[in-house]
């Protein structure tokens, strides 16, 4: 099946109204995710997914069984925001997954050298993932 596909913020697109600039093969539980089927935190990263497809010029998404999420370490805000909004809209992983580091240790929080606002945003953020 092809399908094209065009970004848009909160609204459900209708498979035969996608379009963007290149056609992509999705498989019906792909559309299913990018129509907001299985929650909001699905249907958002089905759409970052696909707009980097039209950055890469891929015609079609591979199934995963493994994946890294290399999103834990605190940077500021936009991290933490991004994270907390997945948490929110019900973000649960489909796979064995593993964590980068944080910048806090979780069971020893005592031991954290920084500021007791960075010791909390690292936390959130570590808690979030």
């Amino acid at each position: 099946m092809h399908c094209t596909i065009i970004f848009t913020y909160k609204t459900p697109i209708p498979a035969r109204k996608r379009a963007f600039f290149m056609a992509l093969q999705l498989t019906k539980q792909d559309n299913a995710m990018l129509d907001g089927e299985f929650g909001e935190a699905t249907q958002m990263a089905m759409r970052i997914l696909t707009t980097m497809v039209n950055v890469y010029r891929a015609e079609s998404l591979l199934d995963i069984e493994s994946a890294h999420i290399d999103g834990c370490l605190y940077h500021g805000e936009s991290g933490l925001e991004f994270a907390e909004k997945l948490v929110a809209g019900g973000a649960k992983v489909r796979v064995p997954s593993t964590l980068n580091v944080g910048a806090i240790d979780l069971l020893h929080p005592e031991h954290f050298r920084g500021t007791a606002v960075l010791a909390n945003r690292a936390t959130r953020l570590m808690q979030a993932y």
